[in-house]
């Protein structure tokens, strides 16, 4: 159970993130947020894949 838990969630958070790198691509980003949003989506990455080697090693 807990393992479709982290799965589900894992999904949801990269197809939110897939979701605002193609509205990113097709309005621009806002002048300033650039660097922002580039270390959101980087800890977003980071945290995606610590949830998947915590999920694999238990």
């Amino acid at each position: 159970m807990a393992r479709e838990g982290v799965h589900s969630t894992v999904r949801k958070i990269d197809s939110t993130m897939w979701t605002l790198t193609k509205t990113l691509q097709r309005f621009g980003v806002p002048k300033g947020l650039g660097q922002p949003l580039n270390k959101t989506k980087n800890a977003v990455g980071d945290l995606v894949a610590h949830l998947e080697m915590t999920e694999r090693r238990n």
